[in-house]
């Protein structure tokens, strides 16, 4: 009875077992260990192999992008007033010496000759005739490249002083400024070295050597002046700030018959008094547009001359 247990005992749990490998019938067998391979004898070396070197990586950029201005619908300069400014009852103007340059490129030949001139910045175009005909007789050692006199062009600095004698007004205008007023093109006449400094000149002329491949450029030896003065109508106009103390502290200007004529008038304002403008009772600083006409008489004096080393 007792070996008839243990032997049912032993059959159930072999049937265990059995049901258990039936169960899992796709577990891998262990993997027996590596075997020592026998080692393998080293390559030949061969030629070196160049790899191709990656093309760089283009990166790509969003276009720059453009911002679209407009111009304001009203002028910038307009300030509201209940009542405009006033000009003075009657401007006083007195003589006055200024200072002037005159810059002009002569054609000089080798034999030292004024054969041409052109005119490249002239504060008193009122004078270019005289100017001109004393230029052309002016004598010059010649420009001279490897020790020989050559044709180029002699670039002039002239110093003048102007007297301008005190003008008979017949014109004085003010005019405010107002939202409507289109906006003016200022008269582009800024300082001497600035414009100097701007000068792009192009290629010599034919049969010219240009001034800065010279050795020594030309210069005047002879230099008659002609008496240079003019006797006859201006004209100007500038855009003016007038201040609550009825002073101008600012000018633009606009439009000047000559332009040495800039200067002078800025000088004579200093001392005009205008009526400003006023909104209820208080004064108002506004800008307003001054129109200048009249009879006016000045004269020239050359007082020194400098030849560039540049192109004009």
């Amino acid at each position: 009875m007792t070996k008839a247990i243990g032997l049912g005992v032993i059959a159930g749990l072999l049937a265990t077992l059995a049901r258990a490998q039936s169960a899992s019938p796709d577990q891998p067998a262990p993997t027996p260990p590596p075997s020592a391979a026998a080692p393998t004898p080293a390559a030949a070396p061969g030629p070196a192999v160049v790899l191709p070197v990656p093309a760089p990586v283009l990166r790509l950029a969003d276009p720059p992008v453009i911002t679209v201005e407009t111009l304001p619908s009203e002028n910038p300069f307009a300030t509201p007033a209940d009542t405009p400014a006033m000009p003075p009852v009657k401007p006083a103007t007195a003589d006055a010496v200024i200072p002037a340059t005159f810059f002009a490129s002569v054609r000089v030949d080798p034999k030292g000759k004024a054969v041409s001139l052109r005119r490249m910045r002239d504060p008193i175009p009122s004078l270019s005739t005289t100017t001109q005909t004393s230029l052309l007789r002016w004598v010059f050692d010649p420009g001279r490249k490897a020790g020989q006199a050559v044709e180029t062009w002699a670039s002039l600095r002239l110093d003048l002083a102007v007297e301008i004698d005190s003008p008979k007004i017949e014109q004085f205008l003010l005019t405010p400024i107002t939202p409507s007023t289109p906006l003016a093109k200022p008269l582009e006449w800024g300082n001497d070295a600035d414009w100097l400094a701007g000068v792009k000149p192009g290629p010599p002329l034919e049969g010219t050597v240009a001034n800065e491949q010279l050795d020594t450029p030309p210069v005047p030896k002879k230099q008659p002046w002609s008496s240079s003065s003019y006797k006859g109508p201006f004209s100007a106009k500038f855009w003016v700030r007038i201040n609550q103390n009825g002073r101008v502290e600012k000018t633009i200007p606009i439009q000047a018959s000559d332009p040495v004529l800039i200067a002078y008038f800025r000088k004579q304002m200093e001392s005009w008094a205008f009526r400003p403008a006023r909104t209820g009772a208080s004064a108002v600083a506004t800008w307003n547009e001054l129109t200048l006409g009249g009879q006016i008489s000045f004269d020239s004096e050359l007082k020194s001359t400098a030849s560039l080393r540049q192109s004009l």
